[in-house]
């Protein structure tokens, strides 16, 4: 049988090979223990997500910010890492900013978030989907959600309505999720967490979108987001 040209090949011409592949997941870092702040205030971090809707399915990555109650921003990312969507949340108010077409339109919260996942969320409730956090500042749980826990007493499922989540991976530490499953009435999908940040203290968000961009009624910003998807 010919091996030339194989990985098998290739580690026997070299018997080192193994021993360094060894020594380099010896050497690799441990996945860090996470603990959410009894209080928290924000959290930030880098994540990727598959999402299946009737039109098909997608994958992509993006990064967010989110300030409790009520502030947020969502970063989708396009394969060379740049903005290809952006949402932005100020209370009841919400942006979606198209950077390619250097056009942003102005909506309400629910109808702006529910471009992202399928289904209308509150800050608050993506705080607990992305950092395991599901109780408002002095510890009163989130309206609505009947939660789930395992025997460590982490959250490792919930629901509302006809929106639920399963909690497929935690980090080591308290209830922080790494990979959950969600599904909505339109869509369902997973999402692949890294490490997130807790409590760095986000400022005002940007807004220079408005001054740069073109803004456009609701019915045309969803024309191009299709363009864009």
């Amino acid at each position: 049988m010919k091996e030339k040209g194989t990985v098998l090949f290739f580690l026997r011409k070299n018997r080192t090979v193994p021993f360094l592949f060894l020594i380099a997941a010896a050497c690799r870092p441990p996945v860090p223990a996470l603990v959410p702040p009894v209080e928290l205030r924000d959290v930030a971090g880098n994540a990727s997500l598959k999402i299946s809707r009737p039109d098909g399915t997608a994958r992509s990555k993006f990064s967010y910010a989110l300030a409790l109650p009520d502030r947020g921003r969502i970063d989708v990312l396009d394969p060379l890492g740049r903005t290809a969507v952006q949402f932005l949340v100020e209370g009841e108010e919400a942006y979606l900013v198209l950077p390619s077409k250097r056009a942003y339109g102005r909506g309400r919260r629910d109808e702006v978030l529910e471009k992202f996942l399928g289904f209308p969320v509150g800050v608050d409730e993506l705080a607990g989907l992305l950092a395991g956090r599901w109780e408002k500042a002095g510890g009163a749980p989130l309206s609505g959600w009947s939660l789930d826990r395992d025997g460590r007493g982490r959250v490792s499922a919930g629901s509302r309505g006809d929106l639920s989540f399963a909690v497929l991976e935690h980090f080591p530490g308290n209830g922080v999720p790494r990979r959950l499953s969600f599904r909505g009435p339109s869509s369902e999908g997973t999402v692949t967490l890294l490490p997130p940040r807790f409590n760095r203290g986000l400022g005002p968000f940007s807004r220079a979108f408005q001054d740069k961009f073109r803004a456009l009624s609701w019915d045309e910003v969803e024309r191009l987001l299709r363009d864009e998807n």
